[in-house]
């Protein structure tokens, strides 16, 4: 009798509650779309700047009048109330500490290969120009989050800068790049199908080539966002996927973190068989777009080899059937595919690799197995393609969303959105990084005031991101570019463009090289202190303290009997409470217009209080600390 009562209050009040659901889907559109014109005048004013940033008037100002995250002292910086964040590295919960932020400043942050010069500056001259360039965007920044602070703003260079607001430390120094992070990769590529074939012959075992080849790899897949699809292939005598059986999967943070484990676990042996590599590479591609998985949008092969052919068809017949299967993916499923190719190792057979890249129309780049800090510029050239094409007629206004990732501010989860940003006043445009903006799903929540799971919110995402696919049409000469400004420089060219012939595609230094500032930086007074050192504060000051690092309190495991305990006088109460909760739940449904919140998270604290996970122990996160998505609502 009871049960029938439910579920006929349940009849009764679905049709309602749908028309609320239905509502907030229409209010998520609008928030979505408002934050698109958001990232996009944010790029538009970046553009803007962009001849400036030689002016002598703007090179001054920039001397020392910069902020780094690992050492400045912020001019206006404020110990933040704990009703608005807390900072578990901080506070206790009662020595009445926080954190400090600055909501008047950006930060800028640069990898540590990059801070070669003293003090922690940079030397090199398209870094300093970037970090200029991009400080003349400070004020913009600082209006348009004051205004809504719910949205922080930043922008990434292909140098490598990162710059942010509001300001604040960071928490691990050095190790953040921007050029590797999803928003960045999937702004200036747009959605694709990615395929990465991985030679695991037995030649790999010499120095650290399968080491590289395996850290490679896994710095391609965490670039991928959901707007993506991809596939691993291993070769050696004969070819074979990994992780799945066949076609291209998702990249979901699950799915990513599965495949990465995958390649954490390869091993070397065999031959080395390059034609049954792409076979299996363009057979899983086809496969996919029979079975309608793909993105439909362009495909990227990225073959990484330390070696040459020992088993198998020759050279030709692997180039052969390359080009033939790029144009059978152009005429029957009209879908652009480039092949980049990758020579591992300093002592790598690199003959057959470039010729594979220069004869279908591909880059190849040479990696040095001992060079770990130029691994990410070796693997950006296909992103950098895709950047080049994006930039043309065609591609405007385009922007890309990521997949919701949860911050380390709070541990809650948010969403972003990027858009590349060019110089162009030349044709073709030249790619300088991407902007972006970002929001929290609980400011989502604030202002739908219903409920929108986190499904709902990710499929909008993955329609967003894949409801174009950008053109790629470059022309001989601006591919022979692309390879010029790689890793291999003028080794990776292929001879088919002189310098003169594109020259507007190469990014230019200021002329007045002697005007660009040595010391970038306002102050360092905090250099090589620690995190709590840093960021921790007296609540009510404007200054860090020392005094103030929390300690981490140990919590006691239940006994055994105890829990014994628990459970049989629980259970009971637990069934009794579930049948009246559900019941509350369907009155509540009726009575309020306000569902429950997006993403559910478990704590003993407020809603309304954000809590900073310590920096020694982060989760890989977006902005502002380490960013590096995780934990992805799968699709």
């Amino acid at each position: 009798m009871c049960l029938s009562l439910l579920f006929l209050s349940y009849i009764l009040l679905k049709a309602p509650v749908e028309r609320v659901e239905a509502a907030s889907k229409i209010e998520l559109e609008s928030i979505l779309s408002d934050m698109e014109a958001s990232v996009l005048a944010f790029r538009d004013h970046i553009e803007s700047l962009y001849t400036s940033r030689c002016d002598p008037a703007a090179l001054a100002e920039c001397s020392e009048g910069n902020y780094d995250d690992c050492s400045s002292v912020y001019p206006n910086a404020q110990c933040m109330d704990v009703r608005r964040l807390i900072d578990s590295a901080c506070n206790n919960g009662g020595n009445n500490c926080n954190v400090l932020w600055d909501k008047s400043q950006s930060t800028v942050m640069i990898p540590a290969e990059l801070a070669d010069g003293p003090m922690g500056n940079p030397t090199d001259p398209q870094v300093i120009e970037s970090i200029c360039h991009s400080r003349l965007a400070e004020p913009f920044m600082v209006e348009k989050y004051n205004t809504n602070n719910a949205h922080r703003m930043y922008f990434g260079s292909t140098a490598g800068v990162f710059r942010i607001i509001p300001a604040h430390h960071s928490g691990e120094c050095g190790s953040f790049d921007p050029r590797s992070r999803p928003w960045f990769v999937a702004a200036s590529s747009g959605p694709k199908d990615v395929v990465l074939v991985i030679d695991v012959s037995g030649s790999m075992h010499k120095g650290r080539r399968m080491e590289l080849a395996k850290d490679a790899a896994s710095i391609i897949v965490e670039t991928l966002s959901v707007a993506d699809r991809f596939a691993i292939v291993t070769f050696s005598d004969k070819a074979s996927m990994i992780g799945v059986e066949e076609g291209l999967i998702r990249a979901t943070a699950e799915n990513k973190k599965i495949m990465m484990e995958h390649i954490k676990s390869l091993t070397h042996k065999g031959g080395t068989n390059f034609y049954d590599a792409f076979k299996t590479a363009f057979d899983t591609i086809e496969q996919t777009i029979k079975d309608e998985l793909t993105t439909g949008c362009n495909v990227a092969i990225l073959f990484m080899t330390d070696g040459k052919i020992s088993t198998g068809p020759g050279e030709n017949e692997t180039i052969s059937l390359v080009n033939q299967r790029i144009e059978n993916l152009k005429t029957n499923f009209n879908q652009t595919t480039t092949i980049f190719t990758y020579s591992l190792g300093q002592e790598a057979d690199d003959r057959v690799t470039k010729r594979l890249a220069c004869e279908t129309n591909g880059i190849w780049t040479p990696v040095d197995e001992y060079a770990d800090d130029d691994l990410i510029r070796a693997m950006s050239s296909y992103y950098k393609l895709f950047a080049s094409g994006l930039g043309q007629g065609g591609n405007e206004n385009w922007s890309a969303w990521v997949d919701p990732y949860r911050f380390v501010l709070g541990g809650k989860m948010g969403t972003g959105v990027s858009a590349p940003v060019y110089d162009r006043s030349v044709s073709p445009p030249l790619f300088l990084g991407v902007a972006a903006v970002d929001m929290l799903i609980d400011d989502f929540e604030k202002a739908l005031g219903a409920n929108v799971s986190s499904t709902d919110v990710l499929e909008n995402l993955v329609s967003r991101s894949t409801l174009r696919c950008p053109r790629i049409d470059l022309s001989q000469c601006e591919l022979e570019a692309l390879r010029s400004i790689g890793l291999g420089g003028e080794s990776s060219k292929c001879g088919v463009c002189n310098d003169t012939e594109y020259a507007s595609t190469v990014t230019t230094e200021c002329p007045n090289q002697s005007d660009l500032p040595s010391n970038v930086w306002n102050n360092t007074d905090k250099r090589g202190m620690n995190y709590t050192d840093r960021a921790c504060c007296v609540i009510g000051t404007t200054f860090s303290s020392s005094t103030c690092a929390a300690n981490n309190m140990p919590t006691e495991a239940p006994s055994s009997a105890s829990t014994q305990t628990a459970l049989v006088v629980g259970v009971p109460i637990l069934i009794v409470i579930s049948l009246l909760a559900f019941s509350f739940i369907l009155w509540k449904r009726k009575k309020s217009s306000k569902p429950d919140p997006i993403f559910h998270q478990s704590s003993s604290i407020n809603d309304s209080v954000s809590v900073i996970a310590p920096p020694e122990n982060l989760t890989p996160s977006a902005p502002p600390f380490n960013p590096a998505f995780s934990e992805t609502e799968d699709a």
